[in-house]
């Protein structure tokens, strides 16, 4: 009995002990580690859009006859006009007038508060590529350009209020063509670096053909209606005008009128290059 049980006994310790063996063999065995995740790739590197083109460079051509008493004025804004769209067939144009008698009047009026509203609109709109191109046809006194609606004088435009109206355009190429006696005078007060600065006159000179019948005044019909005027350069151009003015005032016996030019230091580049290449000149 003893010998079995004892047997029994041992066999049932043996059990018991391999089970806690294995037990603790258990519970001291390491867990195997869980596979690790799988990690996502990176995402792509977003593709860089090419910038936008630039839009391309265009003229803004504003043209203002500020006379009612001569009909020259509002013809001479015409003829820039013609010049302008050739140079740009989708120029922005600009056009205001006083016109004169039998005269159409389908312009905004030239007064003084809407060349202001002009000037300021042409600066808001007018981009670094974009050329400029401004023309003032009219009676005038030194350092004023005269204007008159309906037969009755109004408040002129002074040299120091162009000068304003022009300092927004600084960065863009701009040309300022007056048509007006005395108009030389304006030259100093317009002087600006990317600026180019043609006038009827000399400070103290008067110009001709702006009588109530003129057709065209002589300066700019020797600068807008000149043959081919597209192919020349800005300098090219007002050299042929300035030789036309001067030989017609030389057959007629008048005083010469002495149009003048400023080029400015930037301007040098673009405006030696033919008008019709003006936008595309750097």
């Amino acid at each position: 009995m003893f010998s079995t049980a004892t047997a029994s006994s041992r066999r049932g310790l043996l059990s018991a002990g391999a089970l806690w063996a294995a037990l603790l063999a258990a519970g001291c065995a390491t867990a195997p580690e869980p596979a690790p995740e799988p990690v996502a790739p990176p995402p792509p590197a977003p593709v860089a859009e090419a910038p936008a083109p630039a839009p391309p460079p265009r003229l803004i051509f504003a043209g203002f006859a500020l006379h009612s008493q001569a009909k020259a004025f509002r013809n001479d804004v015409l003829a820039a006009e013609k010049l302008a769209r050739q140079m740009d067939p989708n120029a922005l144009i600009l056009k205001l007038a006083n016109p004169a008698r039998d005269q159409p009047s389908d312009w905004p009026q030239a007064t003084l508060e809407n060349f202001e509203l002009v000037m300021t609109k042409m600066a808001e709109v007018a981009r670094p590529q974009d050329r400029v191109m401004l023309l003032i046809s009219t009676h005038s006194n030194p350092g004023t350009l005269n204007i008159n609606v309906a037969g009755k004088n109004a408040a002129p435009i002074t040299a120091r209020g162009l000068s304003d109206a022009l300092a927004p355009l600084a960065k863009t190429p701009t040309l300022v063509v007056l048509s007006a006696c005395y108009s030389g005078a304006f030259l100093e007060p317009l002087r600006a670096p990317n600026r180019v600065v043609l006038t009827a006159t000399d400070v103290h000179k008067a110009s001709f053909k702006c009588q109530y019948p003129g057709e065209y005044t002589f300066f700019a019909d020797a600068l807008f209606n000149q043959a081919g005027a597209e192919q020349l350069s800005i300098t090219d151009w007002m050299g042929a005008a300035q030789k036309s003015i001067q030989a017609q005032e030389k057959r007629k016996r008048l005083a010469s009128s002495a149009p003048k030019m400023f080029v400015g230091d930037e301007a040098k580049a673009w405006a030696s290059q033919p008008l019709k290449s003006w936008l595309q000149a750097r």
